[in-house]
């Protein structure tokens, strides 16, 4: 599955995606073969065929509380097929993949990167937040060897912030703005720019936040036209329109994908909101996870 154009594609999507309201719920997963609790990332590559189904799959993460385990499965997984690998990672919540397939996945102080595009590739490195940092996203072009981007939800300061980071020389930016409270996800295009999905606190009534950091540097400003009303998962699809997943913990009564152009800093909508079932808090498409009551289903086009 490759959602190449989400703003054009709703019906591929639909298709693909059987968690989305209204697609009929054709092949469910499989709760005796699937993890309860798990974040998956699905991968291929851009404008081509996707690789043979060793190269190319889903990962996901079930996330216990206790520990938890990165499960690789192949690509043509129709009849949910036992996974082909796994990693054993320390309290993962979220799983991504950049642009060369490398795995990255966040977990609590820190992350560990895996190398790719082979599935569950050997380790590269395990890499630990500053600022008292509480990883719950990650995203990259090439983090085997250029910035990774990591949305740590809050700080030591209680704010949350962007820490970017390289596998040589760990974490030495941290990205705040004050419209930032929980950071609870972020995206990277291929230009370098970033974004951070947050939301405020209690007292601000949990208010949806888009921050835009030109080049993933400075201040940021806050994007206007940002219709959701919760934030959650960020990815950008190849035409550059930025997929976002409204839901999140504080509120999540009903999920939707929404898609932007633009958002540097203004927003235009162009799709959505496309209604999800469940409760859809970490997501990506093309990139695109969908996370049901933790449960993140991800997909790389």
């Amino acid at each position: 599955m490759r959602i190449l154009d989400v703003a054009h594609n709703t019906l591929r999507i639909c298709g693909t995606i059987t968690i989305l309201a209204g697609c009929g719920g054709a092949q469910p997963v499989d709760a005796g073969a699937m993890p309860q609790a798990m974040h998956v990332s699905w991968r291929a590559i851009f404008g081509v065929p996707a690789p043979d189904s060793a190269r190319s799959g889903l990962y996901v993460n079930d996330y216990s509380g206790s520990g938890s385990t990165v499960y690789g499965y192949r690509q043509k997984n129709r009849g949910n097929d036992p996974p082909t690998c796994t990693k054993v990672v320390r309290y993962a919540r979220g799983v991504a993949v950049d642009g060369k397939g490398n795995l990255i996945v966040p977990q609590g102080s820190g992350f560990t990167a895996f190398r790719g595009p082979r599935m569950c590739g050997r380790e590269l490195a395990q890499i630990g937040l500053g600022w008292e940092g509480n990883a719950v996203d990650a995203a990259s072009a090439n983090a085997a060897e250029g910035t990774i981007a990591v949305a740590s939800i809050q700080d030591g300061s209680g704010y949350g912030s962007v820490q970017l980071c390289t596998l040589k020389t760990g974490c030495r930016a941290h990205l705040t703005n004050s419209a930032m409270n929980f950071v609870l996800a972020v995206t990277m295009a291929n230009d370098g720019d970033c974004w951070a999905a947050s939301e405020q606190g209690l007292n601000m009534g949990y208010v949806a936040v888009l921050t835009y950091f030109k080049g993933c540097l400075g201040p940021g400003v806050t994007a206007t036209g940002y219709q959701n009303p919760s934030s959650g998962g960020l990815d950008i699809d190849k035409n550059g329109n930025l997929v976002s997943i409204s839901c999140s913990v504080a509120s999540c009564s009903t999920p939707a994908i929404y898609v932007y152009s633009g958002c540097n800093p203004t927003c235009e909508k162009v799709g959505g909101p496309l209604a999800l079932q469940g409760n859809a808090g970490y997501g990506n498409s093309i990139k695109t996870r969908l996370d049901l009551q933790q449960q993140t289903i991800s997909t790389v086009g």
